[in-house]
């Protein structure tokens, strides 16, 4: 079996047209790959990008990768999130990312999961003691991530945004486990 292919990317703001647009084109070249993390604002930062970014999310565009996000914040935010939890297929203990639309998962808070093989930890949101629903973590949040720490195993992967950290203990040395890319510039990491 070989090792999961995994892109990675940084704030997205909402411009679902142009991520995709550059999955696509990274996955001709070096693909292909098996899933997308997002760390940072995943939705839009201004009102000007939120009816693209609703074209997916409503379905009228395809999502052409499973995609993971944490950045739970942004215009459009607590209306689209507020839908997401409460729909019926989303309730009960789920740390594998509850379903926005087709190949989209928003990972809410804290959690563990496995995804292709690898162990993901991943702390959403920003601080807030003001007990906020959307975009932010709560210290229940951090208590869990505390109590994983001390559990025995290897953490392949820490997601959280500002910070994104990769914790590769997997004896893959030399296959190419990981693209970086950016809007601006494409960077690979191999």
């Amino acid at each position: 079996m070989s090792p999961p292919r995994i892109l990675v990317c940084g704030d997205v703001s909402g411009r679902l047209s142009q991520l995709y647009k550059r999955v696509s084109t990274v996955n001709k070249s070096a693909g292909p790959f098996d899933v997308l993390l997002c760390v940072g604002q995943f939705f839009p930062d201004s009102p000007e990008n939120n009816e693209e970014f609703l074209d997916y999310i409503q379905g009228r565009s395809q999502i052409s990768i499973p995609t993971y996000f944490i950045g739970d914040y942004g215009i459009g935010a607590p209306k689209v999130l507020s839908v997401v939890s409460n729909d019926s297929k989303n309730q009960g203990f789920k740390m594998d990312g509850l379903r926005v639309c087709d190949n989209l998962f928003w990972l809410k808070g804290s959690g563990k999961f496995t995804l292709h093989g690898l162990s993901v930890v991943y702390l959403s949101g920003r601080h807030s003691s003001s007990g906020q629903l959307f975009g932010t973590y709560s210290p229940d949040d951090v208590d869990a991530l505390r109590a994983w720490a001390e559990e025995p195993g290897v953490v392949d992967l820490f997601l959280r945004y500002p910070l994104f950290l990769v914790m590769v203990f997997l004896g893959f040395c030399g296959e190419k486990l990981f693209t970086w890319f950016g809007f601006l510039d494409a960077q690979f990491v191999y």
